[in-house]
Order: structure tokens, then C-alpha cells, then sequence
């Protein structure tokens, strides 16, 4: 089974190492993705005793793009806004 909150995990380091995006940097993040994926695979069955996984995977897919929309807000900086007339 593919999870989604793995994408998006990926997506919030991509986008917080972005300025130090790099082709090592960018395989350092497919193999954590990997790696991830595998733990959670093999954590299935315990996991599967206690909650939903389609509903887990989702709720902290959930998080994870909000993160990284926190993320990009808190880089864009202060908005500046024209004087009044």
C-alpha cells in the first residue's frame, strides 16, 4: 500500500531544503521516502489492530501539507502594505 502522508512528508523537505537542493540531497530524500515507506509497511498489522490506516495515512497527510504550508508562509516573510489615503 502507497501513503500519501509519505509524499507529503517529502514534499515539506523538499521545500525546506530547497535552497540547498542538490542531486545528493534529492536522492538523501528518495531514500528516506523509501525507508519510511518500509516502516510503515512492516508496521501494518500492529497498526491495523488499533486504528484505520486509510484514515491515519490521511490525517497525517493533513498535517504534513499543512506544515508545509507554514513552512512556505514563514519564508515569504512580512507582507508590506501601501500607506492609506
Amino acid at each position: 500500500m502507497a501513503f500519501n502522508s509519505v509524499t507529503a512528508l517529502q514534499g515539506l523537505v523538499n521545500q525546506s531544503l530547497g535552497k540547498a537542493d542538490t542531486p545528493t540531497v534529492q536522492q538523501g530524500i528518495s531514500v528516506g521516502g523509501l525507508v519510511l515507506q518500509g516502516v510503515l509497511a512492516a508496521s501494518m498489522s500492529k497498526l491495523a489492530e488499533h486504528v484505520d490506516i486509510a484514515a491515519f495515512d490521511a490525517a497525517l497527510t493533513k498535517t504534513l501539507e499543512g506544515a508545509t504550508d507554514l513552512e512556505r508562509v514563514i519564508a515569504a516573510g512580512p507582507v508590506t502594505q501601501a500607506p492609506a489615503q
